[in-house]
């Protein structure tokens, strides 16, 4: 007997062992969760197991939080676990308290330093135990470095008005926001995003907020270029931003933009329908709005889009400042919609209301029946279009319309078409626009993707002039100074190009969709006393029963 168990002894540590080598090596995970709540994406999984160095993951989340700011670290702290898990151990992670200095000096500097390195602070009010409330400053982000790169992820969407519902979309998005930013800093190649010239676009300045977001995010750069009916000009692009041009496209350059296109390129479309002189309307309180020629009529067309001469109003508008006597007032202005994007696509998930000017309608053309066409941003069910020419007044905002008058409800101003698209010089020669062209003239298209949003100042920041030229303001991209709010244009326009860019499916974990369980506070407070009781009594209660129960069953069995 003795030499048995020592022999079932050493088996049972040697099976521990054993087991513990496998799991090192191997492991596996069952989410009985119904919407997967910690199950990673393949694309994921394929990321982490690709690195070939430690990555080490600072995040400013430690101290004394509130409840919701550290359930948001103990979903960060799970979600790198996994991480390391499916990486080797080469995820290296610690949280930091920003807020551990005593000194306040001290503090500010590191305050500063965080919001120079790209971590957005959030003021959060937290309520004491005596009624009273007290501010914290917030940095809900993360600093990760690999190799000689770091790179900032912030981890809180504060564009929700609902504190739970900023949580609930920021817990949903943690996976995507931690991934990309891994994944630019382990890419080795920079990719190339041209925006076009020549044509009257906006210029660098003035889309500078918007495409340094988008560079600081993502391991692509971009870069402006004049076409000049140069052939092979937008052959190493990614894709094309063609950003508000106000003046005819050639036959030349429509060529080499469509030939682009049927190789598999990828164009983001900010078209205006009407050219409106806004410098005008504020002078002298009126402006023209006159139909823009751009000579892409027939190419769009041929995509199966188009985009009307006309202009949308809407009862959900932006305001217009207008000088009052001696102060200057926001009145309603249905030339501003704000349009809430869909819910149901990676692109608008989780995205804030976008503040359009101006903006014309898009009708679907069913030029193309393979065409795939997803609508991004419609305007409300309360609205109208005016049509070209126009005279736009500031004293509109004297006589309020009728709600009957605007019955033209949910007009298109963001559409994206995927597939093969028709070339727009099918059976048309091309010799005399490009004499030496000796290549065949493809008349259908690789599957490729194309955004057509119909107003091109969504992607304008202000700008301020100095003696040196114009030059970015403060100001970010969507920020309305006269009613201090910041729209998600931005986030928009951010999301689109990472979609026509994005060919490792990164996007998709967008979709990610968590559901909100939360506790019905009014109950909490109405019956605390009642669930403590339960709590604190009834699992003593039991113990008692089961202790009794079992003690007769012992004199039930061996008292016989």
């Amino acid at each position: 007997m003795k030499k048995k168990n020592i022999r079932q002894c050493i088996l049972l540590l040697c099976g521990i062992a054993l087991t513990g080598l496998i799991s090192s090596k191997y492991f596996f995970r069952i989410d009985l969760t119904s919407e997967k709540r910690y199950t990673l994406s393949p694309q994921t999984k394929q990321l982490l197991r690709n690195l070939d160095a430690p990555l080490y993951v600072d995040i400013f989340l430690d101290g004394n939080f509130s409840v919701e700011f550290r359930k948001l670290r103990n979903s960060v702290r799970e979600m790198l676990d996994d991480f390391k898990a499916y990486s080797g151990s080469r995820i290296v992670y610690r949280f930091i308290d920003p807020n551990e200095n005593a000194d306040r000096q001290e503090r500010e500097k590191r305050y500063a330093s965080l919001e120079n390195a790209g971590i957005r602070s959030v003021p959060f009010f937290k309520e004491n135990k005596d009624g009273s409330q007290s501010q914290q400053i917030v940095f809900p982000g993360a600093m990760l470095s690999y190799k000689n790169r770091r790179s900032a992820a912030n981890l809180l969407n504060n564009n929700v008005p609902s504190f739970d519902v900023a949580l609930n979309v920021s817990l949903e998005a943690l996976e995507y926001e931690l991934i990309k930013t891994i994944n630019l800093l382990s890419t080795d190649s920079i990719g190339r995003v041209a925006f076009t010239t020549g044509h009257g676009e906006l210029n660098r300045a003035e889309i500078y907020d918007f495409c340094d977001e988008f560079v600081n995010a993502n391991p692509f750069n971009i870069d402006p270029i004049a076409i000049n009916g140069q052939l092979n000009v937008l052959d190493t692009f990614k894709a094309v931003i063609i950003a508000r041009p106000l003046e005819a496209f050639d036959e030349k350059d429509k060529f080499v933009i469509d030939r682009y296109i049927m190789r598999g390129g990828k164009v983001l479309w900010l078209l205006n329908g009407a050219d409106v002189n806004t410098d005008s309307l504020f002078s002298r309180n009126m402006t023209y709005a006159l139909p823009l020629q751009l000579n892409l009529e027939d190419m769009l067309f041929k995509y199966g889009v188009r985009v009307n001469p006309n202009i949308v109003q809407d009862m959900q508008y932006n305001t217009i400042p207008v000088k009052s006597a001696s102060q200057i007032k926001n009145a309603p202005w249905f030339y501003y919609p704000i349009i809430f994007p869909s819910p149901n696509h990676v692109i608008t998930r989780n995205v804030g209301p976008v503040w359009l000017r101006y903006a014309s309608d898009i009708d679907t053309v069913e030029h193309d029946k393979g065409i795939r066409k997803t609508v991004l941003l419609q305007t409300s069910e309360w609205t109208r279009t005016k049509g070209l020419p126009l005279m736009i007044s500031l004293r509109e905002i004297e006589r309020m319309p009728e709600p009957e008058q605007f019955n033209k409800p949910n007009r298109i101003t963001a559409l994206l078409l995927e597939g093969q698209f028709s070339s727009v010089f099918r059976n048309r020669s091309t010799r005399n626009l490009f004499p030496d062209l000796q290549e065949k003239q493809v008349d259908k298209s690789v599957d490729t993707k194309m955004i057509v949003v119909s107003d091109g100042d969504i992607a304008r920041n202000e700008v301020t002039k100095t003696a040196r030229g114009v030059i970015p303001s403060n100001d970010p991209l969507g920020y309305d100074r006269y009613t201090k709010m910041t729209f998600a244009n931005k986030d928009f326009l951010i999301n689109a190009l990472n979609f026509l860019t994005d060919d490792d499916g990164l996007m998709n974990l967008r979709n990610r969709e968590l559901k909100m369980r939360l506790l019905n506070k009014k109950k909490m407070i109405d019956e605390q006393l009642k669930w403590q009781t339960i709590n604190v009594v009834l699992p003593m209660l039991l113990l008692v029963i089961g202790g009794l129960i079992y003690n007769r069953w012992r004199i039930y069995r061996f008292g016989r």
